[in-house]
């Protein structure tokens, strides 16, 4: 015991030792990133736009406050020193100011030309917005642009701006890349404390309950180290307690079916010498009944039938605990294979008791299609019609009919029919249903035989009137 509990530690320590490099936690961990980066990028988009229009707008508004300074001036005129200190400290290289019933007024040190990109912020939609910052920051070198839109201490008025782009380009990329580290950082600390989460919650779990099931998979039969089931009442804890329950179950089943099998293989050795015992008692018996005492004449016959009942169970003990083979399906001639099964039946009658009445009605059409193992078919036959006869039935009818893609044969006996407390389990191994001598094999190797055909087996009907056995065979 101690060197399977041993061998179960190790298997579960190389089992997680074998944890693939890319599991299940770094996938979670990838989708996490890549789910928040791409959250962030959706976010980006509005905000680089946002961040240019609030960009351009302040140059509007400097560029209004150094258009206002002609107001100070007698003409309107100012020196060319003075202009260019204006439009310096404005951050523009020109402005023009458009006011409703007064005289426009301009400083420029450059020339506004129908070259240059004009863009009115007043017209601006969101995505245009966004299309218009994503094409700024792919833009190269200096680029002089035209401005249009309106200022907060003018609001009837209309400026326009030329500026140079390349600041503003500057500017959108150290937003920018202060905006990726910041979602790299979170996009990393989120997907951290989520894999800890997830580790904890799910990952170590399912190891723990994949361990389990490789090892149980490698030794289903060998007693493993039981877990102390956990107490989690979500879906993990759910799964896991049902896994150990279930493997609880399928070892006691497991170590009972090989029980079993050692005693079927050890009552196959104990049959096999019992029929060779059996044979010698009855050709012992065959020279008793030609004795000439008359005393020991009349008690061969009970002896012969005993011999014959013990001979039939090891029989079908053997043929029932035997690996039943594979049919051989071919096109049979049913209503033949019928016959041949009465006259069987009929035959083994005679031998028991020759008082006994044994009526085999055939009523397949010859003409019906079958396909069947024929050597397995007769067997099911003479194991339902022995059934019934022995149970007390003196007439048994054969009937046959397509029934859609399945050919449905009907055993009718006209026996005292099967109590209703077994019925349900007639077809259970060693059911007898309280007849004597016999091994309650011969119905649950019929069945057997049928299943293994494609078909299934059932009681139609039973009453006092007699008991119909169907069942059916795939054409």
């Amino acid at each position: 015991m101690a060197a399977d509990v041993t061998i179960q530690a190790q298997t579960t320590q190389a089992v997680r030792r074998r944890s693939p490099a890319f599991g299940l936690s770094w996938r979670i961990l990838a989708l996490v990133v890549a789910a928040v980066m791409t959250a962030e990028i959706a976010i980006f988009l509005p905000s680089i736009a946002r961040f240019r229009s609030v960009y351009l707008n302040q140059l509007i508004e400097s560029g209004t406050l150094a258009a206002l300074a002609l107001d100070a001036t007698p003409d309107n005129m100012v020196t060319e020193e003075v202009k260019r200190t204006l439009l310096d400290h404005a951050r523009v290289d020109a402005v023009v100011l458009i006011e409703p019933n007064k005289p426009k007024r301009a400083l420029m040190n450059i020339e506004p030309k129908p070259s240059m990109p004009a863009f009115n912020l007043k017209e601006e939609g969101a995505l245009m917005m966004i299309w218009d910052a994503l094409r700024a920051m792919t833009n190269d070198g200096p680029l002089y642009i035209r401005i249009g839109g309106q200022s907060m201490r003018l609001p009837n008025a209309m400026v326009w701006v030329v500026a140079d782009e390349l600041p503003m380009r500057i500017a959108m990329y150290g937003y920018a890349s202060r905006i990726l580290v910041l979602s790299i950082i979170i996009a990393l600390f989120t997907a951290f404390l989520l894999y800890l989460a997830l580790r904890w919650l799910v990952i170590l779990p399912l190891q723990d309950l994949s361990s389990d099931m490789i090892a149980f998979r490698r030794a289903p039969e060998e007693p493993g180290t039981e877990r102390v089931p956990t107490k989690r009442r979500d879906e993990i804890g759910v799964v896991d307690r049902e896994f150990q329950n279930l493997q609880r179950e399928l070892r006691a089943s497991l170590r009972q079916k090989s029980r079993l099998a050692e005693v079927g293989a050890a009552t196959n050795k104990i049959n096999h010498d019992l029929r060779n015992m059996l044979s010698t008692a009855r050709l012992l018996s065959d020279r008793l009944a030609r004795s000439d005492d008359e005393r020991t004449r009349a008690l061969a016959p009970t002896i012969l039938n005993t011999i014959d009942r013990a001979a039939r169970l090891a029989s079908d003990a053997i043929e029932y605990v035997r690996d039943q083979r594979t049919p051989r399906l071919a096109p049979i001639d049913l209503a033949d294979l019928v016959d041949e099964v009465g006259v069987a039946l009929q035959e083994q009658g005679e031998d028991s008791n020759p008082n006994n009445v044994r009526d085999w009605i055939n009523e397949v059409a010859h003409n019906q299609p079958a396909r069947a193992d024929r050597d397995l078919l007769y067997r099911v036959f003479i194991n339902l019609g022995r059934n019934a006869f022995e149970a007390g039935a003196t007439a048994v009818t054969v009937r046959a009919r397509a029934n859609g893609a399945d050919l449905a044969v009907d055993v009718c006996d006209n026996g005292p029919g099967v109590p209703q407390e077994l019925a349900d389990g007639v077809f259970r191994p060693f059911v007898t249903g309280g007849r004597a001598g016999g091994a309650g094999l011969g119905l649950a190797i019929a069945r057997d035989l049928v299943r293994a055909h494609g078909g299934d087996i059932a009681i139609a009907d039973t009453g006092k009137q007699g008991t119909t056995f169907r069942f059916t065979l795939p054409l």
